[in-house]
C-alpha cells in the first residue's frame, strides 16, 4: 500500500458530463466488505461521497489516478446544472433499461426492494452501479450494497480483477461494463473521454462545496425529499473535514500497518534463507567428511 497518500483539499466538482447508469457484467466475486453502521448523508455530502471513496480506493487498490472515479461518472454521474460539474450519485438505481437518481440511500433500498418484488433481477445499484443478478454474493444485503464506501470497494476489486487477465488499464475499464466486443468498444470510448476531461485539471474529490448542488429530480419517479440537510455551510464543511481527517488517519495507520507487515514478511523469508543455506553448508560438511573416511 505505498501508493497511499494524506487526502487533499481543493475547490470544486469535477466538470464531466454526465453518462447514463450502465450495467456491470459477471464476475466472480471476492469475499465482500463488511459494512458498518449505517451513515445518513446530507445532500451536499451525498454528491461528494463517491468521489472520496473512488479517491480511498485508488490508492489502496494502485488503480491508476481517476480511472475508478471516471468509472464512477460514467456509470452513476449526474448533472449540477449550477456547477456545470457532473458527479457520481449513491443512491442510482437502473433497471429495466432505465436510470433513477433516488433522493437517498432509503428511497433507493425500497426502491430496489419494490422492483424485487415486481420479479426484476437485473438490477444496477450505488456508486459503480454493481449489478445485484451479475454479482449475487457482491453483498450480503441492499444496505452494504448501497453503503457508499462497500459498494466503491467492490467495483474497485472487480476493475482489478479484469486488469490481472487484460492487457491494460484502458481494456480493463471497458470490461468493466461489457466484454462483448461491440459494447465493451462504446464504453471504452466514453471512459477515455471521462477519464482525459478527470486528468485535465486538479483532483478536487475531497473539495467542500460552499452550499448544496442543486440537482435535478428523479428521473421518472416522485420520491420524498432527501434528509434534512446541516443548518448552515460552515456545520456542513466542519463535518465534512472532520471526516476527512479521520479518514486520513485511518490511511496513515493502514499504511504503517502495511510497512511493518512487509517488514516482518522480509524478516521471516531472510530467516528461512538464512536456515536452508546453513542446512546445505551443514550437509556439505558431512558430505565431505564421508569422503575423507571413505578414502582412508
Amino acid at each position: 500500500m505505498n501508493r497511499i497518500v494524506g487526502l487533499l483539499t481543493v475547490v470544486g466538482l469535477l466538470a464531466v458530463w454526465a453518462i447514463p447508469a450502465t450495467r456491470v457484467v459477471a464476475a466472480q466475486s471476492d469475499a465482500t466488505a463488511q459494512s458498518g453502521a449505517t451513515v445518513a448523508f446530507t445532500k451536499a455530502e451525498d454528491a461528494r461521497v463517491c468521489g472520496v471513496q473512488t479517491l480511498l480506493q485508488e490508492h489502496a487498490q494502485a488503480i491508476p489516478d481517476r480511472l475508478l472515479h471516471a468509472i464512477s461518472l460514467v456509470e452513476s454521474g449526474r448533472w449540477d446544472n449550477d456547477r456545470r460539474a457532473s458527479f457520481a450519485w449513491p443512491w442510482t438505481v437502473t433497471a429495466e433499461g432505465e436510470g433513477h437518481f433516488l433522493p437517498s440511500k432509503d428511497a433507493a433500498i425500497a426502491f430496489v426492494a419494490q422492483l424485487k418484488g415486481k420479479g426484476v433481477t437485473n438490477i444496477d445499484v450505488g456508486c459503480m452501479q454493481v449489478n445485484l443478478q451479475a454479482h449475487p454474493d457482491a453483498f450480503a444485503n441492499l444496505d452494504q450494497a448501497f453503503d457508499p464506501a462497500t459498494n466503491v470497494a467492490y467495483g474497485a476489486r472487480f476493475l482489478v480483477e479484469l486488469r490481472a487477465g487484460t492487457s491494460d488499464w484502458e481494456t480493463a475499464g471497458a470490461y468493466y461494463h461489457s466484454q462483448t466486443p461491440s459494447l465493451a468498444a462504446s464504453y471504452k470510448a466514453k471512459l477515455i473521454a471521462a477519464w482525459s476531461a478527470a486528468r485535465s485539471h486538479g483532483d478536487d474529490r475531497t473539495a467542500v462545496a460552499a452550499s448544496t448542488p442543486a440537482v435535478e429530480a428523479p428521473i421518472g419517479m416522485i420520491l420524498p425529499t432527501p434528509a434534512q440537510e446541516l443548518a448552515t455551510p460552515d456545520a456542513r464543511a466542519a463535518a465534512f473535514n472532520a471526516k476527512a481527517k479521520e479518514t486520513e488517519a485511518e490511511l496513515a495507520a493502514a499504511a504503517g500497518a502495511q510497512r511493518a507487515k512487509t517488514a516482518a514478511e522480509r524478516a521471516e523469508a531472510k530467516r528461512i534463507a538464512d536456515a536452508y543455506r546453513a542446512a546445505r553448508v551443514a550437509e556439505y560438511r558431512a558430505h565431505k567428511l564421508q569422503l575423507v573416511d571413505a578414502h582412508g
